[in-house]
């Protein structure tokens, strides 16, 4: 659903957050840092002032409406990703000083190629890689062993 240092919006005791962003500790539990509303701390606040603890299933009953911010050419961010105009030409940000982006070409995020505005990129093609949740499959045994074309007593589940 999130990842660590995810930019987010929502809305806690009906104060709208539009700058937070989530962070997950070691026991995997996330918080939403922000600036606006005082709760539980996390130990990595991700330069805010506040942070918000979650359920594991980041859901809390005094949080409302928990999105992801939509990656913009003006909200891009170390390790976001690019597409360029030749298919499968990906390019990682590694700096965004300016509006203007480092870039690399040969996914090594501790490696810049090049430096290019961010204006003469979005003119020769670029367009930014959007994350898409992957949608969850809930299956029975049955369904799977069907799939497969195996009774279900040949079905093993590993982790």
């Amino acid at each position: 659903m999130f990842k660590h240092n995810d930019k987010v919006t929502c809305t806690i005791l009906s104060t709208k957050i539009t700058d937070a962003r989530i962070s997950i500790n070691i026991y995997g539990r996330p918080f939403i840092c922000q600036n606006e509303k005082d709760g539980e701390k996390t130990k990595n606040l991700l330069g805010y002032i506040y942070s918000w603890a979650l359920d594991k299933d980041f859901t809390d009953s005094l949080v409302t409406d928990l999105r992801r911010v939509e990656k913009t050419w003006h909200n891009l961010d170390y390790g976001d990703v690019i597409e360029g105009p030749i298919e499968n030409q990906r390019t990682i940000l590694v700096a965004f000083p300016n509006n203007v982006y480092a870039v690399s070409f040969n996914d090594n995020k501790n490696m810049s190629s090049c430096t290019y505005a961010a204006k003469y990129l979005q003119d020769i093609g670029y367009t930014i890689v959007q994350e898409v949740e992957e949608e969850m499959i809930e299956m029975t045994l049955e369904e799977v062993a069907k799939l497969k074309g195996v009774h279900v007593s040949k079905l093993r589940i590993k982790e």
